[in-house]
Formats: structure tokens, sequence, C-alpha cells
């Protein structure tokens, strides 16, 4: 798909608005999960999206590389949604970006308690700073490099790694303070 991108950012560029449409068709579901999972919020998220998208196609003829549009695509949004999480500190719940997949576990004990472990999870993550978030969101659900998140956020690399560590710290901590909030045993 990066070549027939390419090749669509550089006809959305001339004006062509079938182009952004192919482009916004493919990109939404996943900048939209990613909007979802900073802002913690689905209508928030859709205006994320929406802003985005706006911005892009304002901005289109300022695209110089082509080739690196999702990069650029993901800056935008990132900034975008750290926009609205200073501007709306509410929150909903984060299920509804997950979606209802069908069960891949043996039982119907082992799909509650993997429910209950991926809830405790998402509210951690939620609760982490917005910037150690987005790092998260970046790197463990769209399994992307230290490099692209360092030039989707803006900073250095190594930024993006303390943040990572950081985050990485702040939810164990904070899962292991819900295992003993429930009696369940601490096993990290």
């Amino acid at each position: 798909m990066e070549q027939e991108t390419a090749g669509l950012v550089l006809r959305m560029a001339e004006g062509d608005s079938r182009a952004f449409d192919r482009l916004m068709e493919y990109y939404y579901p996943r900048i939209l999960r990613v909007a979802y999972l900073i802002s913690g919020s689905h209508a928030d998220s859709e205006d994320i999206v929406q802003e985005t998208f706006v911005l892009c196609w304002m901005n289109r003829k300022k695209i110089k590389e082509p080739e690196s549009f999702g990069n650029w695509l993901y800056k935008t949004l990132t900034r975008e949604a750290w926009r609205y999480c200073r501007k709306n500190r509410k929150e909903q719940p984060m299920e509804e970006v997950f979606g209802k997949e069908e069960p891949e576990t043996a039982s119907v004990l082992e799909e509650v308690m993997m429910r209950s472990r991926e809830k405790e999870l998402y509210k951690a993550i939620r609760n982490l700073p917005v910037k150690q978030r987005t790092a998260v969101v970046l790197y463990y659900f769209n399994q992307m490099s230290v490099r692209e998140i360092a030039g989707i956020m803006g900073c250095l690399e190594g930024t993006v790694k303390s943040r990572l560590y950081t985050a990485r710290a702040n939810l164990k901590q904070e899962l292991m303070e819900e295992n003993r909030r429930v009696g369940r045993e601490v096993t990290l």
C-alpha cells in the first residue's frame, strides 16, 4: 500500500478529492483507534480524526515526502489529540474502541478473567500522562518503532525510550496496586 499511498498523496496534493477519499478510507480506522486510546473519549476521538483530515486537506500542498505521509498524518493526529486532551479532561470507557472480537479462550471463566485483566490494563493506560500514553499506544498498539514515534511526537528517540520506560514502570505499579486491592496474587 505504501507505493499506492505515495501516488494518492501526490494526486491529493494536486486537488484530487477521490485520492483524498481513498486515503481517508484507508487511514480512518487506524487513526480513530489511536485517537481514542490517547483521548479516552469516543466523541473526542471522532472530532480529533475529523480535524486531522481537515488539516490534511488544507495542508496537502505542504507535504514534501509523499512516501512518509503516514508518519505525517500520525504526527498531525497526535498533536490534535494532545490539544483535545488539554481542552477536555473527560474520559469514557476504553472498551468501545476495541470491538467485540470472538474469544479464543477455552472457557467462559477464562474469557471473563481475560476481559477483566484487559479492562484493568486499559484503565491503567488511560491514567498515564498523555505523552506517556501516546508513546505506549503507538509502540504497543500500532507496532511503531521508537524512531517513527520520535518523528511523530517531535522529540528525540531517547525521549521516547524514557517515556516508554517510565510508562511501563507506572503501569506495573498501578497494576500491582490493583491486584493487591482486590486480593489477587501479584506475579509480575
